[in-house]
């Protein structure tokens, strides 16, 4: 008689990640220990050790897959035909679904990246993470003012805006459940980024260029 494979069942080293991601989610990483994270996953502490070797190993495992499933979201969004203005706004696209799809993994990221650096543990570079994702935004962006698509400026201002206002959204949906990270609203802030609030030829324009 052949035998029925669930092929949706989680293998053990996957339990392991989503039973550790919800504990460190909830109570922190330092006040989870190895022995509730085996016994929420049904597993053996061997087995967690034999797949990752630590709570440690547990933690670089989930950071490390957050920060390459964020990467590849962004390296997705402007490998992606249309205009620069259109790729950043399937980025935040990206960004918004993955953050309510998975706040908990978005909380934990949180917590583990603004922890007291004297109690945070030692991860994999959230910095290196950080200023790879800014420098292909900033590559796209120069590639961007070449083509003249956007008119020349300040790279390093205008990645600050950009994903300062997708970053604080999803922050604030993570949190509070607010704003509701919807489609409309990923396109209508990078609209408002790119067009700006200044309407050309007003006073506050022209003051400004003087």
């Amino acid at each position: 008689m052949t035998k029925v494979i669930d092929i949706a069942q989680p293998t053990s080293a996957e339990r392991i990640l989503s039973t550790a991601l919800d504990l460190f989610a909830v109570k922190g990483y330092d006040a989870t220990a190895v022995r509730e994270i085996c016994e929420a996953a049904c597993i053996t502490k061997p087995t967690l050790y034999h797949f990752y070797g630590s709570k440690d190993g547990v933690l670089q495992a989930l950071m490390t897959a957050g920060f390459v499933r964020f990467r590849s979201m962004v390296d997705a969004a402007l490998a992606s035909p249309g205009s620069f203005r259109h790729r950043v706004k399937l980025m935040a696209r990206s960004v918004f679904e993955s953050a309510s799809r998975q706040p908990r993994l978005w909380r934990f990221i949180h917590g583990i990246v603004w922890a007291p650096p004297a109690t945070a543990p030692k991860t994999v570079s959230c910095t290196e993470f950080y200023e790879g994702v800014v420098g292909a935004m900033a590559a796209a962006a120069d590639e961007a003012v070449r083509r003249g698509e956007i008119s020349p400026g300040s790279t390093h201002i205008r990645m600050l805006i950009v994903m300062g206002a997708i970053g604080e959204a999803a922050t604030g949906y993570v949190i509070s459940g607010r704003p509701q990270l919807t489609p409309e609203l990923a396109d209508g802030l990078i609209d408002a980024i790119f067009d700006g609030w200044t309407v050309t030829g007003s006073r506050e324009s022209q003051v400004e260029s003087r």
